[in-house]
């Protein structure tokens, strides 16, 4: 009931302290999205957080794109018909791939055959393979033909500066892509909105943040859960 529900929401954490209004938001998402299957399935016809009011989160993350702005992204990154590495880096975002993980991209790394790329990780991530979509693939195999054969050749970073400044270049590639589409000048869209959008993807085909998280290679389920909205999954909760 609405008591119970309220005192879930509030108690506190494991270390004693009060909560945070994202974890009371994230608290509340959980128990409107058990409710919301047991609808589904017939169990119930209430939702007793329905008149549960929280604090305004602070919130300042980057939000997920929406579908049609991965369309407009796609067409503006092909800037010319002879563009080939800002096409490549988006497909590799679209793929799961971090920006911190971007730079590190080699062509060994591709596996077209398998339509997957090997993301190696970074401080926030764990390394994996990443499936590429029919768009992605072909942009990546558009990329490959521009390079030479040396298969250390990094698919998307030309240079050879410092981890920092390889991440700085991963950013920009996305950063100029989403100018292009007319998002630069919203504050809440960012390279990190292109994996946010993806993770939202998976979960959206699974209800789990666990395939969420694993699918961006993330160590923690609340960050998961951060990054791709999940407090704002199904109208906001």
């Amino acid at each position: 009931d609405p008591a119970l529900v309220d005192e879930f929401v509030t108690a506190p954490t494991s270390v004693g302290v009060s909560p945070s209004a994202t974890v009371m938001h994230l608290r509340r998402c959980s128990v409107r999205l058990l409710f919301r299957v047991a609808r589904e399935i017939g169990l119930v016809d209430t939702d007793p957080t329905m008149d549960l009011t929280l604090p305004v989160r602070r919130d300042s993350a980057a939000r997920p794109l929406l579908d049609a702005e991965v369309q407009v992204c796609r067409a503006v990154s092909v800037h010319h018909l002879d563009e080939t590495r800002l096409p490549a880096a988006w497909a590799l975002a679209e793929a799961g791939v971090r920006t911190g993980e971007l730079a590190g991209v080699t062509a060994a790394d591709v596996d077209l055959d398998g339509g997957r790329v090997w993301a190696s990780g970074s401080r926030s991530s764990v390394a994996r393979w990443v499936e590429l979509g029919d768009w992605g693939a072909t942009r990546v195999a558009r990329r490959l033909l521009r390079l030479d054969a040396d298969p250390a050749r990094p698919l998307v970073y030309t240079g050879n500066g410092s981890a920092k400044s390889r991440q700085a270049s991963s950013c920009i590639a996305i950063s100029v892509t989403l100018a292009r589409a007319g998002l630069g000048d919203d504050p809440s869209v960012r390279p990190l909105s292109v994996a946010a959008w993806a993770g939202r993807r998976v979960f959206e085909q699974t209800g789990r943040i666990e395939d969420a998280r694993a699918f961006l290679g993330m160590r923690s389920l609340d960050r998961a859960a951060r990054l791709i909205g999940f407090d704002r999954v199904d109208g906001g909760c």
